[in-house]
């Protein structure tokens, strides 16, 4: 017989394992949290995924798109690509862009995602920690006019002799409030950063929610056109009307959804064409100053997770459920966690935002954490390394008390475990610091 487990405060219905009653947001107690079902889980029919096949599946990371099934209710997808074929993807993304060549101009000697023979490629240098380049604007190197590649010269943002792409500002950003931290980065192997981070601190002296602080974290869907531009749009108009909502009197929750509906509108409104929409994922977070309240909103695979900042402050978990491939395969019971995460699909996307997405089934939960801690929002440059919520806390014991290193550690520790995909964290300690609403970039 099923064991229904029920919170103690409003009777919601819990789910195993959960941290916080998603009806009011109060952490449960241990023996609600720790209770299991002894009911066998259901397995899903054992059909052929290729006789269900339909394209047209997102890949999160950049991932060519795979054919899609309908099983137990959800569009999934099946894997064509060997090892193999991944690796090279993979391989070619590392290279930097370059300028499509003109009728008349000569062939480079290399062409990007080959082996070169000659002009032999610049040296790999250790980067510096932090990098030096930060702000949102274009970073002005000590000579513009030079490559950073080889000794061409630039015109454009791109080199006349190899062809590439220069460094921009966005390939490392980070962006400090006394009340909040968010640090993005490049990475290692991609040749932009597709993330973005937009933060805003309701003033002091506001009539409503004064002091709340408001973040969000996007991640461009690299398989799409301009996923940085979709990134950057939908996390500034997000975080703006999150913000104006709060000041005005607007509940939190009310308040994400509408900044959910109009950053997808923003983010639908710059595609040329429904065949070419650029497009990313959305997660927000809204911390009350006094409480520690804090109400989250999500489509796609960006995260929000709760850490723990004391013995006796409310357990470190995770406050999302990603909209991917792998996790619509473990809730339908067809595999476990850890063989949803081996597969090539770990990261294809059945929910986004932009013009190809359809009615967006946006994410809304509250909840209300005990002790000090810190909420943190992260692209999954970070989450790949570290999914559980324990581990993040493990990896920077104490994140709450300083948040501008650990939000640096956070993304140092993910550039040193190989850096595969663009890195954006937003730590904010709870209880928050009072200090006004100025962002500054550092």
């Amino acid at each position: 017989m099923t064991v229904v487990r029920t919170c103690p405060a409003c009777s919601d219905t819990v789910a195993a394992g959960d941290v916080f009653c998603e009806g009011c947001g109060r952490t449960l107690p241990d023996d609600v949290r720790e209770a299991r079902d002894t009911d066998a889980v259901a397995t899903a029919p054992q059909e052929s995924l290729a006789d269900h096949a339909r394209p047209g599946l997102v890949s999160g990371d950049g991932a060519p798109t795979a054919p899609q099934v309908s099983l137990g209710g959800l569009t999934l997808s099946e894997s064509l690509s060997s090892d193999s074929e991944w690796d090279a993807i993979d391989a070619m993304a590392t290279q930097p862009v370059r300028r499509p060549r003109t009728a008349g101009t000569p062939e480079p000697a290399h062409a990007p995602g080959r082996a070169q023979s000659q002009p032999p490629a610049p040296a790999q240098v250790a980067p510096e920690w932090p990098p030096p380049a930060t702000g949102s604007n274009p970073v002005q190197p000590t000579n513009p006019g030079l490559c950073v590649w080889c000794p061409g010269t630039v015109l454009d943002g791109y080199c006349e002799k190899c062809g590439f792409l220069q460094p921009t500002g966005r390939d490392h950003v980070e962006v400090r409030t006394p009340s909040v931290v968010g640090v993005s980065d490049r990475g290692l192997r991609h040749r932009r950063n597709e993330d973005a981070m937009a933060i805003r601190v309701v003033d002091a002296d506001a009539p409503h929610a004064a002091g709340s602080v408001v973040a969000v974290v996007c991640d461009g869907v690299s398989s799409s056109p301009r996923s940085d531009e979709a990134s950057r749009i939908t996390a500034e108009t997000g975080a703006t009307v999150l913000a104006e909502r709060l000041r005005q009197g607007e509940d939190p929750r009310t308040a994400t959804g509408a900044a959910m509906t109009r950053a997808a509108e923003a983010v639908a409104a710059i595609a040329e064409s429904p065949s070419s929409a650029p497009a990313c994922t959305y997660v927000s977070a809204v911390v009350d100053p006094g409480t520690g309240t804090t109400t989250i909103g999500w489509v796609g695979d960006s995260r929000a997770y709760w850490l723990s900042g004391a013995p006796t402050s409310s357990a470190s978990a995770l406050l999302t459920k990603d909209d991917s491939w792998s996790e619509a395969m473990v809730q339908a019971g067809a595999l476990s966690r850890e063989e949803a995460m081996r597969s090539a699909n770990a990261h294809a996307l059945i929910a986004w935002m932009g013009a190809d997405s359809g009615e967006i089934d946006a994410h809304i939960s509250t909840v209300a954490p005990t002790g000090p801690g810190a909420v943190v929002l992260c692209s999954d440059g970070l989450w790949n390394y570290y999914p559980e919520a324990q581990a993040l806390t493990d990896a920077v014991p104490g994140a709450g008390a300083e948040p501008h290193a650990a939000a640096r550690t956070y993304v140092s520790l993910a550039l040193q475990a190989g850096g595969k995909d663009n890195i954006t964290v937003v730590v904010i300690p709870v209880p928050t610091a009072q200090g006004g609403s100025r962002a500054e970039q550092a």
